[in-house]
């Protein structure tokens, strides 16, 4: 575990979504473009689109989006396609440590850890990752900040950016 300050704005992408449907289009981007062994917290009010950019993100990985459900009450649900995805929802609990669940095992594995919530894990900031953050725009409209902490997610937002323009 690697503890590194908090990603600049520069360092961040910021896009808007007009749509469901656009909001799965860059998740779809986004898991097409991970290798594995990625961490992604993702934060956000209920509601605003974090486990439908999860489809998208499922669908990047080669995965039915039909299979992707909001995990709330199961809250970890494991799906195999190109790498492996663990879509993790916290919402239910008010603060989980890293040995808590064995998140450790899904976090830190070869497989693509999305952690719905992720500011429910203690010390999660402290964790190179890729932070999505997912907010209201007004109407149907969705603001999604991605941004890198640590180097390794520093270079996939660049990535993103670059598929962006």
């Amino acid at each position: 575990m690697c503890v590194v300050a908090r990603p600049s704005k520069a360092e961040a992408l910021i896009v808007e979504s007009r749509s469901s449907r656009e909001t799965k289009a860059w998740g779809r981007r986004l898991g097409a473009a991970l290798e594995g062994g990625e961490l992604i917290g993702f934060t956000g009010d209920l509601g605003v689109g974090k486990t439908c950019f999860i489809k998208g993100l499922a669908r990047g990985l080669d995965l039915a989006e039909a299979q992707i459900l909001s995990p709330t009450f199961t809250m970890i649900q494991e799906h195999r396609g190109r790498l492996p995805l663990f879509h993790i929802d916290l919402y239910r609990l008010e603060s989980v440590a890293l040995d808590d669940l064995g998140l450790r095992e899904y976090l830190f594995s070869d497989g693509v850890a999305a952690v719905e919530w992720f500011e429910r894990l203690r010390d999660g900031a402290g964790l190179n990752h890729l932070a999505v953050r997912i907010a209201y725009g007004g109407a149907n409209n969705r603001r999604i900040e991605f941004a890198g902490v640590g180097e390794r997610y520093v270079s996939l937002v660049e990535r993103l950016r670059l598929s962006f323009a």
